[in-house]
C-alpha cells in the first residue's frame, strides 16, 4: 500500500507541488514569525535585569538602554569619569561599572569597562582580562569564530566606531567567551582604561594645536558613555533616577546633563511597540493559513473527484474501500509529513539569514532553538493537511454500499 501510494504521488506531481507550495508557506511563514518574535522578546528582556539604574548622557533613553545592554545604536555621548568614582562611593550602590564604546575591529564593537562587567559570563578559552592591566582583550564566540582567532594572537583595532584608520597599538587576545546566542558574541571586550591609552597614545602622536590637544586628553582619559548600577533595594534605585535624571555637572568649560533610567521599564516600552507588531504579523499568518487550508481542500477534493475511475477501477477487483481510503489517507500524510520538515528547514535559514539584521536590536538569534509551540504550529497545519483527505475519504466511504 504504501508503494501504490508513492506511485501514485508520481503520477499527480502538479497537484502534489501545489499542496505542498500551500503548505510550506503557511507553516513557514508561521513557524518563522513566533520563533523570531520570542527571540527578540527574549533577547531584550534577558540583560534589562542585570543592572538597576543606568546612568548617561541626557538624550533617548531608548537608545542609551539600546547602547549599554545589547551593544546596538551608537553612545549618545560621554560623562566625566568622576560619576563613576561618586558612585561607587555611595552608600546605595553594590556596583557601578563603566562603560564606554569608541573603537571597531573589523566592524565588531569594541567596549571598554571593567571585568565586573562580564561576571555572568563564562570563559571558554583563556581567562578574563586583569583589570590591573591594559591592552588585553577578551573576543564574544563570533568574534573569535569569524576572524580566526585564538588566545595570544594581537588584534588592532579602529579608532571610532565606523572608522578603518587603525590604531598603532596591538591589543593581546586572553580569552574567547563560550558562545551565548546573545550580542555578547559579537563585541570585544577591554579594560577602559585601555581606551584611554590608546586615545591618549595618538593624540600625542598627532600634530594639533596645544589648545585642542589639551582638551582630546582631558577627554580621553576621564570620561564614559555610561555608568551600570547595581543598588541594595529597588527604593535607592528609584532614588538614584530622582537625583541623576536631568543633572548637570561641569566638565572643564562645558556642562552636562545627564540621565538615568531604570532599564526594566526601557525594556517594557520596547517590547510594548514590538508585541504590537508581532500581533500583526500573527493575523497576516493567520489570514494565509486559512486561505491554504481553503486551496488544500479544493485540490484534495478535485485529486478525489478525478481519482473516481481509479477508485472504481480498483473496487471492480475486489480492493476494499477502507484500503483506498488508507491508500489516500498514507498519500496525503506523507505529502503533508514533507511539506512540514521542508517548511522547518526554510524557516531555519530564513533565521540565519535573518541575523545580520536582527543583530543590529542587539540580539542574535539561535538557529537551534525550538520552542514548543512552533511544534504545536507544524502539527496543526500537517493535520490541517490531511483533514480535507479524511473528511473526502469519509464521505466516499458512506456512499459506497460494498464497502469493507
Amino acid at each position: 500500500m504504501f508503494q501504490f501510494a508513492l506511485k501514485n504521488m508520481a503520477i499527480k506531481k502538479l497537484q502534489i507541488i501545489l499542496v505542498v507550495l500551500s503548505i510550506v508557506i503557511s507553516a513557514g511563514v508561521g513557524v518563522l514569525a513566533y520563533n523570531v518574535s520570542s527571540q527578540v522578546s527574549d533577547g531584550i528582556t534577558s540583560n534589562a535585569g542585570y543592572y538597576s539604574v543606568i546612568i548617561g548622557p541626557a538624550g533617548s533613553s531608548t537608545q542609551l538602554a539600546m547602547n549599554t545592554m545589547y551593544f546596538a545604536e551608537s553612545p549618545l555621548g560621554t560623562v566625566p569619569y568622576s560619576v563613576v568614582s561618586e558612585l561607587q562611593q555611595d552608600s546605595r550602590v553594590n556596583s557601578a561599572i563603566p562603560y564606554a564604546m569608541a573603537d571597531n575591529y573589523n566592524g565588531y564593537q569594541v567596549v571598554g569597562t571593567t571585568s565586573a562587567f562580564l561576571r555572568d559570563r563564562t570563559v571558554s578559552d583563556g581567562v578574563m582580562f586583569e583589570d590591573s592591566e591594559q591592552l588585553q582583550v577578551v573576543v564574544g564566540s563570533n568574534v573569535a569564530k569569524y576572524n580566526s582567532l585564538r588566545i595570544g594572537d594581537t588584534i588592532y583595532t579602529s579608532h571610532s566606531v565606523g572608522s578603518t584608520q587603525r590604531h598603532a597599538q596591538g591589543l593581546t587576545v586572553v580569552g574567547i567567551l563560550a558562545e551565548s546566542h546573545s550580542s555578547y558574541d559579537n563585541v570585544v571586550f577591554t579594560q577602559i582604561r585601555t581606551l584611554w591609552q590608546m586615545h591618549e597614545h595618538e593624540e600625542h602622536e598627532e600634530e594639533h594645536e596645544e589648545e585642542h590637544e589639551t582638551h582630546g586628553h582631558e577627554k580621553s582619559d576621564s570620561t564614559v558613555c555610561a555608568v551600570l548600577v547595581n543598588t541594595k533595594n529597588p527604593g535607592f534605585a528609584m532614588q538614584l533616577v530622582q537625583e541623576y535624571d536631568g543633572k548637570i555637572i561641569a566638565n572643564g568649560e562645558d556642562n552636562i546633563t545627564m540621565q538615568a533610567i531604570e532599564p526594566m521599564s526601557v525594556v517594557r516600552d520596547i517590547l510594548s511597540d514590538a508585541d504590537n507588531t508581532k500581533y500583526i504579523v500573527f493575523v497576516l499568518c493567520a489570514i494565509i493559513l486559512i486561505m491554504n487550508i481553503m486551496v488544500i481542500s479544493i485540490i484534495t477534493l478535485l485529486n478525489m473527484y478525478h481519482s473516481a475511475k481509479e477508485i472504481s477501477l480498483m473496487r471492480l477487483i475486489g480492493v476494499s474501500m477502507k484500503k483506498i481510503n488508507l491508500l489516500y489517507v498514507i498519500q496525503n500524510s506523507l505529502i503533508g509529513a514533507l511539506s512540514t520538515a521542508l517548511a522547518f528547514g526554510i524557516s531555519r535559514l530564513c533565521l540565519s539569514l535573518m541575523n545580520d539584521y536582527v543583530s543590529s536590536m542587539g540580539v542574535v538569534l539561535d538557529t537551534g532553538k525550538i520552542y514548543p509551540l512552533e511544534l504545536a504550529i507544524l502539527g496543526g497545519v500537517f493535520l490541517i493537511s490531511i483533514l480535507p483527505t479524511l473528511v473526502a475519504t469519509y464521505f466516499m466511504a458512506k456512499k459506497d454500499s460494498i464497502a469493507g
